[in-house]
């Protein structure tokens, strides 16, 4: 039986043990893993510097210096770069210095260069002096025992130059990963300039793919070539790996349920314990995961999409894990779909998608799934990884879904995929003034609250409106220029925003009456009724006549006005309109 995905994770996580450690010099330390935290053995620097160019002198001789009472000092000398610090300026007097530069034994302030003019060996200043003395402190730049590096954590350019600057020479980092990669299949031929691969036959681009992520996480790659489908070929390759020093062996292929996917079983054959087989991803479900002594198997689909999805889910964590990383999966985030998704998840699937910033920082994401792109083309695209759970229905447009972020650095050590939250149903109700467009929606409402469903509603007052009186506290708050005014009574509460001019267009007043009833409710509504704006992306209800520039939406129920229909007939016409709106939801 297929395991699944979080599961099968875990498994693996908790079969890892980091790789020994090993000291490195500084300079090759940029991108290891550190092994151990280090802090800093001296302060940096050691010595009080000048923040500034300029000219050190007494505070006592230039505290009062203004236009009118200009300061005048004597220039009797300099400090040279890189030397210890010297006696410095007598009273009366100031001595040169760039920033950086030690500060001398005598003097306690840096006036800039800018602040002051200078003739021959004298000094005029005519400006006050500022409460900063631009004199940098002992310990500045790094503390004595400020942290520097923690151990599983990789280690950056900038830890690299604090590690120089403290007089460190070395560190104890983890062994990078050495990993035997392996592609199987009678059809994969390797890629050569300017020929077409024969008849039945198809490039080997999984090697290249796997390599380069390989290699970006500091594994240490050797490129063993194609092994053809055949039993004892597949043996002698995968026992000729085993035989050499490899963390890791890696294939690809082989790994499914046809006649000639023999991975798994050669490698059990070879006493591999497996660890995880077949898991319930789609795509990248074929999988084979297991260990011989401290050597890792790893077997992926043989399709580019497959393998590279369950590299990211499942491959990848467990290489930075055993490359020593105490964070080692990437974030997964919510995004919003921006179009419909209409095949509902049977199993986990992970969609390749291009994740986007849509504006206010909200993340939209497009399924890159347009056959002029086909499936390579799309991947060359994608930035995420659309994770979807079993059981995840249809889901339309503006829905939320956890993304993996692909372009991102691991930051945690927990996977955790949350379910989607389908967006709500919107759906217009438009008509013709005084045709009962209201009657209509506060019907409905009624009939989904006895239904079980949770539906909002927003209306648009192109004429403004009023929900407050002259004079209140509120009006007065709201007068005086309060960008927002909050009235919370007993019973509700209204909140007053101020547009100053800028109309609230009808997705941002829709986004935002969704997102306050999901904080106040605990979940998103249901349902949607939106009464005035125009719809030209969503279905509307028509009551009465439409107007000229609804005539192009999605009609999805047209009403005669209120005042025509009988009380019976239009408590039956709102019935339908009900049921119609349920089975929608689906």
């Amino acid at each position: 039986m297929a395991q699944q995905v979080e599961q099968a994770f875990a498994d693996l996580i908790a079969h890892v043990q980091p790789l020994p450690a090993e000291r490195v010099p500084v300079t090759a330390a940029l991108g290891r893993v550190a092994a151990a935290d280090v802090t800093a053995p001296h302060q940096l620097p050691g010595f009080r510097r000048a923040a500034m160019d300029g000219y050190v002198c007494h505070e006592f001789d230039v505290g009062a210096a203004s236009p009118a009472h200009p300061v005048r000092l004597r220039v009797s000398g300099e400090v040279r770069m890189g030397e210890p610090p010297g006696e410095g300026p007598d009273p009366g007097e100031a001595w040169s210095i760039t920033t950086g530069g030690a500060m001398p034994l005598r003097g306690n302030r840096v006036v800039p260069i800018e602040w002051v003019r200078r003739y021959g060996d004298e000094l005029v200043m005519e400006r006050p002096a500022e409460a900063k003395r631009h004199i940098s402190e002992p310990g500045e730049d790094l503390p004595l025992g400020a942290p520097v590096l923690y151990a599983g954590k990789v280690i950056s350019a900038a830890a690299v130059a604090a590690l120089a600057g403290a007089g460190i020479r070395d560190v104890s980092v983890h062994r990078r990963p050495r990993i035997a990669l392996l592609s199987t299949g009678d059809e994969l031929v390797e890629a050569r300039d300017g020929a077409d691969a024969p008849s039945g036959r198809i490039f080997n681009s999984n090697a290249y793919a796997l390599t380069g992520e390989l290699e970006s996480i500091g594994g240490l790659v050797d490129y063993r070539g194609i092994v053809p489908d055949r039993p004892e070929a597949l043996r002698e390759s995968f026992k000729e790996a085993a035989d050499v020093s490899y963390d890791v062996v890696l294939s690809t292929g082989g790994v499914s349920v046809g006649p000639h996917d023999k991975v798994p079983r050669t490698w059990l054959d070879l006493g591999v314990k497996r660890i995880i087989g077949r898991i319930d991803l789609k795509p990248g479900g074929p999988f084979f995961a297991g260990l011989v002594g401290s050597m890792w198997v790893i077997g992926l689909s043989g399709s580019p999409a497959a393998a590279l999805a369950t590299y990211h889910l499942l491959a990848r964590p467990l290489l930075c894990r055993l490359s020593g990383r105490t964070s080692f999966v990437r974030p997964v985030v919510p995004v919003r779909l921006d179009a419909d998704l209409d095949r509902p998840a049977d199993r986990f699937r992970a969609l390749w998608a291009r994740v986007e910033d849509s504006g206010q920082g909200r993340l939209s994401a497009r399924l890159l799934t347009e056959k002029a792109l086909g499936i390579l083309g799309g991947m060359i695209r994608a930035n995420g990884l659309l994770l979807l759970r079993p059981g995840t229905p249809r889901l339309r447009a503006g829905s939320r879904v956890p993304a993996l972020l692909l372009d991102h650095q691991e930051d945690r050590e927990a996977f955790v995929v949350p379910q989607a939250s389908p967006a709500p149903l919107v759906v217009g109700i438009v008509g013709s003034s005084g045709g009962g467009k209201t009657t209509v929606i506060t019907g409905l409402l009624r009939r989904l609250k006895e239904g079980g469903v949770r539906a909002i509603t927003v209306k648009h007052a192109a004429h403004g409106f009023d929900i407050d009186h002259e004079g209140s506290d509120s009006t007065l708050m709201f007068e005086a220029g309060a960008g927002l005014v909050l009235l919370a009574g007993p019973d509700e509460a209204v909140v007053r925003l101020r547009l100053d001019g800028r109309e609230l267009e009808d997705d941002a007043a829709i986004d935002m009456a969704i997102a306050t009833a999901e904080q106040l409710g605990g979940s998103p509504p249901q349902i949607v009724l939106v009464e005035g704006f125009r719809h030209a992306r969503r279905p509307v209800v028509v009551v009465g006549e439409s107007k000229p520039d609804e005539q192009s939406n999605t009609v999805w129920m047209t009403l005669p006005t209120v005042r025509s229909l009988e009380p019976q007939a239009f408590e039956h016409a709102l019935d339908q309109l009900a049921v119609l709106l349920r089975e929608r939801l689906v």
